[in-house]
C-alpha cells in the first residue's frame, strides 16, 4: 500500500507523538499512542493517562507507573496511509481457528518460495510462549532464518489517525464483532503500518494479555484478518512475527526498523469492515488475490 507525505496549502501547526507505558515492576500492563495536533494534546494525554491507571492486568491493587513520552512532529516528515480493509474469521473454538491457520499457510507456501514448516513452527511457539520474552516483533525470511533485532524485537510506533476517521471507524465497529474496542483500534493501525514495509507478506499477532484469546493476521493484498480463540483463555503467551518475501541486507534490514519504530504515519482514510466468513470462503478469496503477491507494496 503506498505513502505520501502530508503536504498541505498553507503552513499548518506541527504534529505531536504522545506514547504511553504503564508497567508494574517488570509487568508491561497497557500502552498506546497517537499522532495528534497541539489543540488535542491535552484530553489525549488525560485519556492515556487514565487507560494506564485503569489497565485490567492491573490485579495486584498497586497503582502502576506510567511513562509518557511527547515529541513534536514535523508534518512534513509524516507519511499519509489508509487503514487496511478488516476481515473477521467466523470461528467457535481454538481448534477450529488453528485449522484455518495450518491450511493458510499451505495456500502460502503454494503461491510463495516460503519454508512452511519454519513458518509453522514459528506460529507455534508464538502461541506456545516460546516467543514471550521478546518486547517487539520478529522477522522470518522465506528461507526459515528469524531476525530478532538486537534480540528483543523492534516496537511498532510512531502512528496516530485523523479524529473524524477514528471516530467513523468506532461507530461502524459497534455493529461489527470487532467491537469498538482500543485493542481493535491499536491493532488495526499497527498492521497497518507494518503493511507498509517493502517485501511484506504477512504479520502474526497474539496478545500475551491471558485475558484476550482473540489475534490477527495480515495479509498483503488482502488486509487485517481477526482471529477469535487464537489462544485459549488463561494463556499468557504471545507474540508479533513479519513474514518477508526475501532476505534483507543490512542497510535494508535498518531501514526496516527505523520505518517501523521511528517513521510517523498518520492515517488519513479508511477501508471497509467486511462480514465473518468461514475459513473455507477466506481461504478462497486469499488464494484468489494471491495471483497479485507478486507485486511490490510499501516503502523501499
Amino acid at each position: 500500500m503506498s505513502e505520501e507525505k502530508e503536504e498541505t496549502g498553507h503552513p499548518e501547526e506541527d504534529l505531536f507523538s504522545i506514547r504511553m507505558r504503564a508497567f508494574s515492576g517488570e509487568k508491561h500492563l497497557s500502552g498506546g499512542e497517537d499522532l495528534v495536533e497541539r489543540s488535542s494534546l491535552q484530553d489525549k494525554l488525560l485519556a492515556l493517562t487514565e487507560q494506564g491507571l485503569t489497565s485490567s492486568r492491573n490485579q495486584d491493587g498497586i497503582l502502576p507507573s506510567l511513562n509518557i513520552r511527547v515529541e513534536p512532529v514535523k508534518r512534513s516528515s509524516v507519511l499519509r496511509k489508509t487503514l487496511l480493509p478488516v476481515h473477521c474469521l467466523d470461528s467457535s473454538s481454538h481448534q477450529e481457528t488453528l485449522s484455518f491457520l495450518s491450511e493458510l499457510v499451505e495456500t502460502i507456501g503454494y503461491r510463495e518460495t516460503v519454508d512452511t514448516a519454519s513458518l509453522t513452527q514459528w506460529f507455534n511457539d508464538i502461541l506456545k510462549g516460546t516467543e514471550s520474552g521478546l518486547s517487539g516483533a520478529s522477522f522470518l525470511f522465506p528461507d526459515g532464518e528469524r531476525w530478532i533485532p538486537e534480540n528483543r524485537g523492534v516496537r511498532v510506533t510512531h502512528f496516530g489517525m485523523l479524529p473524524a476517521i477514528r471516530q467513523a471507524l468506532l461507530e461502524e465497529a459497534q455493529h461489527h464483532p470487532v467491537g469498538s474496542g482500543r485493542r481493535f483500534v491499536d491493532a488495526l493501525q499497527i498492521a497497518s503500518k507494518v503493511e507498509g514495509l517493502s517485501d511484506f507478506l504477512l504479520e502474526l499477532c497474539a496478545s500475551d494479555n491471558p485475558e484476550y484469546t482473540t489475534g490477527y493476521i495480515a495479509l498483503r493484498n488482502f488486509g487485517y484478518l481477526r482471529l477469535p480463540h487464537l489462544k485459549r483463555e488463561g494463556n499468557s503467551a504471545g507474540g508479533r512475527m513479519i513474514l518477508l518475501s526475501r532476505k534483507l541486507d543490512e542497510r535494508e534490514r535498518a531501514h526496516a526498523l527505523s520505518y517501523l519504530s521511528r517513521t510517523p504515519v498518520l492515517f488519513t482514510g479508511r477501508s471497509r469492515l467486511f462480514s465473518p466468513s468461514t475459513g473455507k470462503a477466506l481461504l478462497g478469496e486469499i488464494f484468489q488475490k494471491g495471483d497479485k503477491f507478486d507485486g511490490k507494496s510499501g516503502v523501499s
